[in-house]
């Protein structure tokens, strides 16, 4: 078996992250990690990069969309999802100066099944998971 992709949710709410977590533990492909803020998963990442963050954009501290510009431009992570619950930060041009595309935004609550194959597109692209 492959090694696990490794993800990053980041999120201040912590029953958010809790509920993410279980729900993902139950795939195999998966290595999760938690944070609470930009500040703090810059610092892990810096330790261990990911292979996607999940990013809320109204964090404590460092916002998200700020956070996805320093996590790129240090390279520390080459894929990001935004999971929101805020319509007017989700808006398409501050998504475009981050390099994201509308199919990496999630308007909480989302459809767990439904980001979970848009993470299986951006890792796998070929269809192989891990």
């Amino acid at each position: 078996m492959n090694i696990p992709a490794r993800l990053l949710i980041i999120d201040d709410e912590e029953r958010i992250r809790q509920l993410m977590l279980d729900y993902l533990e139950d795939h195999d492909e998966f290595e999760v990690r938690l944070c609470g803020s930009a500040e703090e998963a810059l610092d892990m990442l810096a330790r261990e990069p990911a292979d996607v963050c999940i990013v809320d954009t109204r964090l404590p501290g460092m916002d998200g969309l700020t956070f996805i510009e320093t996590a790129r431009r240090q390279t520390l992570c080459p894929r990001f999802m935004l999971h929101t619950g805020s319509v007017e930060l989700a808006s398409p041009p501050a998504l475009a100066e981050c390099g994201l595309p509308e199919d990496d935004v999630f308007l909480k609550p989302c459809d767990m099944e439904r980001m979970i194959a848009r993470m299986r597109a951006l890792l796998w692209p070929d269809g192989e998971t891990a």
